[in-house]
């Protein structure tokens, strides 16, 4: 661990050295008209199984105040690895006051198979909750409805739990945390994809907000994010400092599959 630190603050080095002696004609030929970088980027592919189900994940639109949105591709259907994943829930603006959030969870024949009350944010933006440790796991192979209740409203989708194949267990226990956020979208396991994805992003601008040149440098270069690296190293102050994965997440919700961009519009707030 220490040696590999030691080789990424070397890169780190070797990058502002090669910066001081560029010419700096090299913003100009790296940017386009629209002064961003040329820089080709892995973006997030997501690969949902083709199948839905009867579900509802709501309306932004809609007038009651206690309104909130399922993060849930348009089929009402999404996969998973893991025995007690997060689900993720939208709230287009603040609640008046505190409500509790029933949850509850059913096999396919109907019967509950765990239900409990929680508390919830009362601001606007993205809102999780994670099946407990001490509730019963997913089952691999099986269908699960979900359902989310505060006051008037509801919103319900559908859950399954695969077995993932030996050799992406392997790739993922040696990926960097965004090659894992991109091998679990390729495998289509919508549950994964977006806790990993939104775990990585708030990890990562929380350790840039005090960070130095340098420091910030190893971030990236630790995260594979090279387009942040160089855009920074040139000075494109504009891009932003995480500009690879606000593309992967739109990648996700843009995706025809999952359409979350028509009814979510600002998801990180």
């Amino acid at each position: 661990m220490k040696g590999t630190k030691l080789i990424l603050q070397q890169v780190a080095l070797n990058l502002l050295v090669a910066v001081t002696i560029i010419e700096p004609g090299l913003a100009a030929m790296l940017a386009d008209s629209s002064g961003e970088p040329h820089l080709l980027r892995q973006i997030l592919a997501f690969e949902p199984p083709a199948r839905g189900a009867p579900g509802d994940r709501g309306d932004a639109g809609g007038r009651d105040p206690d309104n909130f949105l399922a993060l849930i591709p348009a089929a009402n259907f999404g996969l998973t690895a893991i025995a007690h994943p997060t689900f993720w829930l939208y709230l287009p603006a603040p609640f008046p006051e505190d409500i509790p959030f029933e949850f509850v969870l059913r096999d396919e024949q109907e019967e509950v198979v765990f239900r409990t009350v929680f508390p919830l944010q009362k601001t606007a933006g993205i809102a999780s909750f994670c099946l407990p440790e001490n509730s019963p796991p997913l089952e691999t192979g099986k269908k699960y409805q979900w359902c989310f209740l505060c006051g008037n409203i509801s919103r319900h989708g559908w859950i399954e739990r695969v077995v993932m194949a030996p050799e992406i267990l392997v790739q993922l226990e040696t990926a960097v945390l965004r090659q894992r956020v991109l091998l679990l979208a390729k495998c289509g396991l919508w549950y994964d994809t977006l806790t990993e994805l939104v775990a990585l992003r708030g990890k990562l601008l929380s350790q840039l907000q005090t960070a130095t040149l340098e420091e910030r440098l190893l971030i990236y270069a630790e995260n594979d994010l090279r387009y942040e690296a160089l855009a920074e190293l040139t000075g494109f102050e504009k891009i932003s400092s995480l500009a690879t994965l606000d593309a992967d997440w739109n990648a996700l919700w843009q995706h025809p599959f999952v359409r979350l961009s028509e009814i979510v519009l600002e998801p990180f707030v």
